[in-house]
């Protein structure tokens, strides 16, 4: 059996990666949480102090108390008849523009407290107690490693080689080991630039706590797997005028004989050549005419000077 491995260069993707932000602004009251602590969906990471913000819900409601009052007495009046079409719908108007405007500070309050959107590590908190929260600024990266996997771009002549389910091996050099791992989904798109496509790696949970999101590794894909071949080297299989593949095979009889014998090449990988063994060409064992062989032909007398 031979196998062929070739080598690309991949980095690890987190199965979810969120920048956290505060619904609301406000001073950084407490941070609940240190980075790289694991973390639940729902958990807090960090308290906004609020107390403007409690101060904004109070006057709301407040205005809207008064907004339903004013709106009942003009409902009460327009079924008796009372008044002008216009003051009922203007009164109905600010009731209702109120009760939206409550609403949402009610809701900005309720989420004034940063929480984890899911289960995950916090990789990073940004500010500090003190420091003024803003929506516009991410307050945590929370990262979620369950389903990690790889990111790899091969080259094009590998398209056809690599599948879905093929095990492949990741090496990471930082940590001096290697795993493996499985192609999960192979892209069809070929970038244009460096012509190259991307293949994803599933990843064994187990290794997931080894990794980081975006680490370099190394990627070894089997290219290659042939269960009957020989390699021998590229300089002894010689080709005709029509592309015929043949090589000179040294029988030993009465004389030493150079016999010509055309072979399959199955893969030339860098100056050795994966030829088929077959039985009408060669069947491993053969000793192969190295010296001189593209000046001799078939069933010519050869002398041998050195076998290897």
């Amino acid at each position: 059996e031979f196998a062929h491995w070739t080598e690309a260069h991949g980095s690890v993707k987190a199965d979810r990666n969120a920048m956290v932000y505060s619904a609301s602004g406000g001073e950084v009251r407490r941070i609940v949480v240190q980075q790289g602590q694991t973390v639940r969906a729902g958990q807090p990471i960090v308290d906004i102090d609020v107390d403007a913000l409690r101060e904004s819900v109070r006057q709301a409601e407040a205005q809207v108390e008064l907004a339903r009052s004013v709106f009942e007495k003009q409902q009460r009046l327009w079924d008796q008849q009372i008044g002008s079409e216009v003051q009922y719908l203007q009164a109905k108007a600010n009731k209702d523009a109120g009760e939206a405007q409550l609403a949402a500070l009610r809701e900005q309050l309720r989420s004034a407290q940063v929480l984890a959107p899911f289960d995950g590590v916090v990789d990073e908190i940004f500010p500090n107690v003190g420091d003024m929260a803003s929506p516009m600024q991410p307050v945590a990266r929370v990262v979620a490693l369950g389903k990690a996997s790889v990111e790899v771009d091969l080259a094009e002549d590998l398209l056809s080689k690599v599948k879905v389910g093929d095990p492949v091996e990741v090496i990471v050099p930082e940590l001096n080991g290697q795993f493996q791992a499985t192609i999960d989904q192979v892209g069809q798109y070929i970038n244009p630039n460096n012509r190259t496509f991307k293949a994803t790696l599933r990843l064994d949970p187990s290794e997931h706590l080894t990794l980081r999101p975006n680490q370099l590794v190394n990627v070894r894909i089997r290219d290659l797997e042939v269960q009957e071949a020989l390699v021998v080297p590229s300089r002894l299989v010689m080709e005709n005028s029509s592309g015929e593949s043949y090589v000179f095979v040294l029988e030993e009889q009465s004389q030493a004989r150079a016999r010509k014998v055309f072979v399959k090449v199955l893969s030339n990988q860098g100056g050795e050549l994966l030829l088929e063994r077959s039985e009408q060409g060669i069947k491993g064992g053969e000793t192969l005419i190295d010296e001189g062989a593209r000046m001799v032909v078939d069933q010519q007398e050869v002398k041998v000077l050195e076998k290897a």
